[in-house]
């Protein structure tokens, strides 16, 4: 094949020619590499190598077979990317890191764990002799040296032929394409390492390029004045930590009261660190609480610049872009595309700043989807981890084996943040990730004035209901809601919400719930309802469950609470007079009822039975009074005073050493199911349509819009075999049935549990 008849060569559907791809695709590289803050020994190693993966990645696509297939023969199949390897790897003297690289950068190294892997048949028909390969009879002629010759000509990239062609490809190399003999091929980890960085780069930019990404969005540098806190037009100094961290270098741990102004204290410790290049993680517990986050974070950076990550990503982009829309009469499928294309995008090497959950950042070291992008997007990152739960000893053992090698591999700092975090898992933190370094853990000052207020500050008069469960105090709610006061109740299961919601009598357009049970559609509209920029537009009494707890910024005259552990009460503490500024008809400062209630209605196996024991004994002796920050924290501090129990200790480890294994398990071009590895298999959600919705699912499926027809879907923990629809591609469950207001709601007790 001459250089003419190569230039015409087309390497996508849309026509993109082979020559224009893979330009695009170095363009791209390159300008992704000066965007990245990577040591310098990385950079240098991909600046080495690189573009000559870049030239060489799609040269198979010459293959008759594949231009059959862009033409549309379906039943044309074939690996390209072995074709090109097999090009590489017959006339050139070229390092094996390129090879592996082309090799790998569309599907994993052939295994039986992997999906979407490699197969045997194709290993196989690369490494025989040159008459016999699997893909040369059908190549008419494209698969020789000319076809190469000619394709080099275009870049100015030096390469060396071969002295003498290679007449077959050694099984020891097709080793290294096998996840089972891959350390037998490459036994060097640093080696294997280097494997991982090259193909993960080399995808980046053939991703980017081919979504026609080729402007790669900057970290923006951030001044005090990007997020010193005001309302409206008049700001307010920092307070006395915030300021500590905004000369903080390094990791940190920060213990400080929910209110208190842990974000701008975050954004604080940001200011400190960042350097140009930087990628900033933020990590938060729940899709709620990262949602709002995004908003505030879009006030401080770049819209462009700033994405989430999280199982519900794709549905947060594409009712964004629906907004952006919305005085326009909308094409659902060209939005549905759009949306697509941007959610794609949020799982590449792209946007500088990433709001996820914890999950995302524990696919890393259970070598999960894509966790090689990690060695490009985490090295020298800043990581802020907002409010963790100490009860889950598992994911916090997981969670710190994690960080610790986040720090060794990647060079990445930390800032952790808490309201709620008791001293012995301060001093674990220390111990087991900072090598015993507690000048790591940074608290408020009692001798600063505006640390010594907040946490002095007395916000709420405890109540304790010994016996008694919520159910016993409706009247008690309704007389405060009669008073025109604002009220939260929490508990700890969606039946015991949907049962005090229906027994509260009280104006239906004035009360809300927000639970687990609820699908995305109307989660999404009570979430923007009860965090209205205009309070008095905000729902007078949610019933809520723990999805309440964190980083939502909504703020009650008194709360009903069913009791919890201590770390979560704390939270939910944190939703009640947030600012301390609840006043009495006179104008005067006054606590907020905080009602707290022994007896828990329904099941909760989710909690750990002592620890709700010793969290209500502990509470019970402040029954009575007004609670101060310090309270609190002493409060955590004693329910903990042991530490974790036996079955926690022995969770903590279990969670802290499944991601020992990191290195010695590292295999090049390998990802696992790692949510098998987190979570109980039989504890796992399932999404289902409940039976009333499936006309208005098959409406929407019919208009294309997909992504909002499986927002009527449903998360449940199925407790026994759920049975597939047989006209729908969904799982419709016959016994839940959707009310828009409770969410849903179940016909038989027994089969279903929504938490």
């Amino acid at each position: 094949m001459n250089v003419e008849e190569i230039r015409r060569i087309k390497a996508k559907s849309d026509g993109t020619t082979l020559y224009e791809h893979t330009c695009m695709v170095i363009k791209t590289g390159l300008k992704l590499l000066q965007s990245l803050s990577l040591p310098e020994d990385t950079k240098a190693f991909l600046e080495q190598f690189f573009v000559q993966a870049a030239i060489l990645h799609d040269l198979g696509k010459v293959h008759p077979t594949f231009q059959r297939r862009l033409n549309g023969d379906k039943n044309a199949c074939i690996r390209h990317e072995l074709v090109s390897f097999w090009f590489a790897k017959t006339f050139l003297e070229v390092n094996d890191v390129v090879l592996f690289a082309v090799a790998t950068h569309h599907k994993s190294v052939e295994s039986g764990i992997c999906n979407k892997s490699l197969s045997m048949f194709d290993l196989n028909g690369i490494s025989i002799s040159v008459e016999e390969g699997s893909y040369l009879p059908l190549s008419k002629g494209t698969m020789c040296e000319e076809t190469l010759q000619s394709w080099l000509s275009l870049f100015s990239e030096s390469f060396v032929y071969r002295k003498k062609k290679l007449d077959k490809i050694s099984k020891n190399f097709c080793f290294m394409l096998r996840e089972s003999k891959q350390k037998k091929a490459v036994p060097c980890l640093a080696n294997r390492q280097r494997f991982s960085l090259l193909r993960a780069f080399l995808q980046t930019a053939d991703h980017l390029a081919s979504g026609g990404q080729t402007e790669i969005p900057d970290y923006q540098m951030i001044s005090l004045d990007d997020f010193q806190p005001h309302d409206g037009l008049i700001k307010f100094p920092f307070r006395h930590f915030q300021e500590k961290l905004q000369q903080w270098t390094g990791d940190a741990i920060l213990h400080a009261p929910t209110g208190s102004g842990k974000t701008e204290a975050a954004l604080s410790w940001v200011y400190a660190n960042q350097q140009k290049g930087n990628r900033l993680f933020y990590l938060l517990p729940y899709t709620a609480s990262i949602n709002a986050m995004m908003t505030r974070l879009c006030n401080v950076y770049n819209r462009s610049g700033v994405m989430v990550r999280h199982s519900k990503s794709l549905n947060f982009i594409y009712n964004e872009l629906c907004n952006e829309d919305s005085n326009m009469t909308p094409d659902y499928v060209e939005l549905e595309q759009k949306a697509r294309s941007v959610h794609l995008l949020s799982h590449e090497v792209y946007y500088p700043i990433t709001i996820m959950t914890l999950h995302q950042l524990l696919r890393v070291p259970c070598h999960g989807k894509g966790w090689e992008f990690s060695m490009l997007e985490c090295q020298n990152a800043l990581f802020i981890i907002d409010e963790f739960h100490a009860y889950n000893a598992f994911l916090t053992g997981k969670m710190l084996g994690t960080v610790k090698i986040f720090r060794k591999f990647f060079g990445a700092k930390f800032l952790f943040m808490s309201a709620t975090i008791p001293d012995f898992l301060l001093k674990q933190i220390a111990e087991e990730v900072y090598d015993g370094d507690y000048s790591k853990i940074i608290r408020l000052d009692p001798d600063s004035k505006s640390d010594a207020y907040v946490m002095g500050r007395k916000r709420h008069h405890l109540v304790c209901h010994s016996g008694e469960n919520i159910g016993q105090c409706i009247g008690q709610i309704e007389a405060d809601l009669a008073k025109g006061l604002s009220v939260l109740v929490i508990v700890n299961n969606v039946k015991t919400c949907q049962q005090i919601y229906q027994e509260i009598d009280f104006d239906e357009s004035k009360k809300r719930m927000l639970h687990g049970g609820f699908n995305q559609k109307s989660r999404r509209e009570i979430e923007r309802s009860v965090t209205h920029p205009d309070k008095s537009k905000r729902p007078q009494l949610l019933v809520a469950t723990q999805a309440v707890e964190v980083s939502l910024d909504i703020d009650y005259n008194t709360a009903y609470i069913e009791n919890a552990p201590i770390d979560s009460l704390i939270q939910r503490f944190g939703r009640v007079n947030r600012g301390g500024k609840l006043v009495d008809a006179a104008g005067n400062k006054k606590m907020a009822d905080v009602h707290l209630f022994d007896h828990i209605i329904g099941k909760t196996p989710f909690y750990d039975e002592l620890l709700l024991h010793d969290t209500w004994s502990v509470m019970l002796q402040l029954d009575g009074r007004n609670l101060s920050e310090d309270d609190l924290i002493s409060a955590c501090n004693i329910v903990y005073k042991d530490g974790y129990s036996e079955k926690q200790k022995s969770d903590y480890i279990q969670g802290f050493h499944s991601v020992s294994s990191f290195e010695e398990k590292w295999i090049a071009g390998m990802y696992r199911d790692w949510v098998d590895e987190i979570l109980d298999k039989n504890n796992q959600k399932v999404d289902v349509l409940c039976y009333n919705l499936k006309e208005e699912y098959c409406s929407l499926i019919n208009q294309k819009r997909y992504i909002e027809a499986n927002e009527l879907l449903v998360s449940v923990y199925p407790y026994h075999k759920i049975k597939p629809s047989k006209d729908l591609d969904v799982l419709i469950v016959s016994e839940l049935y959707y009310d828009e207001k409770k969410g849903c709601i179940e016909k038989k007790s027994d089969c279903y549990e929504i938490i």
